[in-house]
């Protein structure tokens, strides 16, 4: 089973109702709030809004993203949202559940695993996925052949014993000046 197969039949067996809504799906609260990226992005300052964007998806991202620049236009959070914004390791990725993306990472390549590693210690730095992204990537590199020794190999300690360079730079026996 390959990881995309994998993860389409998760995601197919998932109801709709399990699926986090979209930021502009939730009942409006105050007047205003439809609109906004979240609830409350509004009343909350720079870092505030910085603080917890690791907390959202990339399409919820994106809202936040559309909704800054026609709105307040403030660079610290643009320039938080370049950094942030990216592809998913995989399709899907922040729809997925902690024992999701470990079952997809059992069948998963190093470029895959790699992926998942950087995304998540991006975004969420949940300790199971980074847990069996290690131990996923220990038993990948154990199935590999142990490479050859390097051709070039350092002098031994004895042949090093054997001269020594004075203060002039010149090579010496061990005793003469």
């Amino acid at each position: 089973m390959t990881i995309l197969s994998a993860l389409s039949e998760r995601l197919s067996v998932r109801r709709a109702s399990d699926l986090p809504q979209a930021p502009g799906d939730a009942p409006a609260g105050p007047a205003g709030d439809a609109e906004l990226p979240f609830a409350g992005y509004d009343g909350l300052d720079d870092s505030q809004v910085i603080h917890g964007l690791s907390e959202h998806s990339q399409i919820e991202l994106e809202v936040v993203e559309s909704y800054e620049r026609s709105h307040k236009n403030r660079e610290p959070v643009l320039d938080k949202l370049r950094w942030m914004r990216g592809r998913e390791p995989l399709p899907g990725y922040d729809a997925l559940d902690v024992e999701e993306i470990v079952a997809v990472l059992g069948d998963a390549d190093l470029a895959t695993i790699k992926r998942v590693r950087a995304y998540e210690r991006k975004f969420a730095n949940r300790p199971a996925v980074l847990d069996e992204v290690v131990r996923v990537h220990h038993r990948s590199l154990a199935g590999r052949p142990a490479s050859a020794n390097p051709s070039y190999q350092p002098m031994s300690a004895s042949a090093m014993d054997a001269s020594v360079v004075n203060s002039r730079g010149d090579r010496t026996e061990r005793g003469q000046p």
